[in-house]
């Protein structure tokens, strides 16, 4: 965006410095995607509590994409004793149908917003974190020096949802 080619970004994480400005649009409390056999031994009244994830893989993302979010997000789960193991190669993302079967199987979780848009297999379940320590944000993001009064009604017009 430093390059003024785009009027406005979605981006994970708030940008730092003083030439761009940032609204905070959407927060998600992240949940997981377990095997639904595997989750029944696991989850409690309120949820599943995230170290009781510990020993199983975790499919992730590539680092690339978020950095500070990656690192927030892989930080949080090594403090609840998962360890974070390899994740796809820079560029690349594992596609739904892909992550679905390594969760399935039985032996990983992946991490999913309680709407998520995938219909799951019946092999499949969401369930919330306890205490939701996972919770991921989009800001919006504009050149401070802007005056535009188009982007500005967009910006107004955005409904900031907190957290589901």
């Amino acid at each position: 965006m430093k390059s003024h080619d785009l009027d406005l970004g979605l981006l994970r994480e708030r940008p730092i410095g003083q030439d761009l400005d940032a609204m905070l649009v959407v927060e998600e409390r992240l949940g997981v995607l377990l095997a639904a056999e595997r989750a029944a031994g696991l989850v409690g009244p309120q949820g599943i509590r995230l170290d009781a994830l510990a020993g199983l893989e975790w499919i992730g993302f590539p680092r690339s994409g978020s950095p500070a979010w990656y690192d927030e997000l892989t930080a949080t789960l090594r403090s609840h004793g998962i360890a974070v193991g390899p994740t796809p190669p820079d560029g690349q993302t594992l596609i739904a149908e892909v992550k679905l079967a390594a969760v399935s199987a039985g032996r990983a979780f992946t991490l999913a917003p309680p709407d998520w848009s995938q219909s799951l297999p019946d092999t499949v379940t969401w369930l919330p974190l306890v205490g939701h320590p996972l919770v991921r944000r989009t800001w919006a993001v504009w050149d401070a020096d802007s005056h535009r009064r188009d982007l500005g009604h967009l910006l107004a017009a955005l409904d900031f949802r907190g957290p589901n």
